[in-house]
């Protein structure tokens, strides 16, 4: 009796350890199903040092100066040259803006004396230059005219200064995708030919100049 009554308990006991132990294979089976997408999400992922490298998106424009912007900011005088960061131009801009600028006020001024004084000369009363050897009514009349001719070629001076710092600044953008390495150079190299009648060498030259844009490499 008391042998079959050990059994009975062993087998109670076998019973309850196979149940926890297919209660744990349960729940870890449960376990693996839910941490199985965030696995297998980790190892898609490449590694922080196998990223690909960041193509250069800079376009062109923003690598080399645009020839209808840079005419757009000559609206202002030696905005062109500060677009296509010409610094070392802009005293040469304002020097001749400046230049011209004083020629005016030189000529303008020098002919409002003269017409003043050609004035006073002929209703007989004394003047700026009475006494003088300018103190004749011919001699002022042409000085008049001439400073008064000086006048009027500043101003088209001063038009022409506006247009060249503009036209300079649209040149110089244009200008600035082309290449200017030893691959732009004229070549003169001997080229000997033949005599057409006789079949007797002649000596000659060929020259080649080659003009070839300069393509810099940008991010598509």
């Amino acid at each position: 009796m008391r042998l079959s009554f050990t059994t009975l308990r062993l087998c109670d006991y076998a019973k309850q350890i196979g149940r926890k132990v297919a209660q744990s294979h349960s729940r870890i089976v449960f376990l693996s199903l839910l941490l199985l997408p965030v696995l297998s999400r980790a190892q898609e992922a490449p590694p922080a040092d196998t990223l690909p490298p960041v193509k250069d998106t800079l376009t062109l424009s923003e690598k080399w100066p645009v020839p209808r912007k840079a005419l757009l900011w000559s609206i202002a005088p030696g905005g062109g040259q500060i677009y296509n960061k010409r610094w070392w131009k802009l005293p040469l801009v304002y020097g001749a803006f400046a230049g011209i600028v004083y020629s005016i006020d030189y000529n303008q001024g020098r002919y409002r004396r003269l017409k003043t004084a050609l004035a006073l000369k002929l209703d007989g009363l004394d003047h700026e230059w009475t006494g003088t050897t300018l103190d004749n009514a011919r001699t002022l009349r042409i000085l008049r005219d001439k400073y008064d001719k000086n006048t009027q070629l500043s101003y088209v001076g001063i038009v022409l200064v506006y247009a060249l710092q503009g036209i300079e600044a649209f040149t110089d953008a244009h200008l600035r995708n082309f290449d200017i390495s030893d691959d732009l150079s004229m070549r003169i190299q001997p080229a000997p030919a033949i005599h057409q009648l006789s079949g007797a060498p002649l000596p000659g030259l060929s020259i080649r100049l080659q003009l070839n844009p300069h393509t810099p490499a940008y991010g598509k």
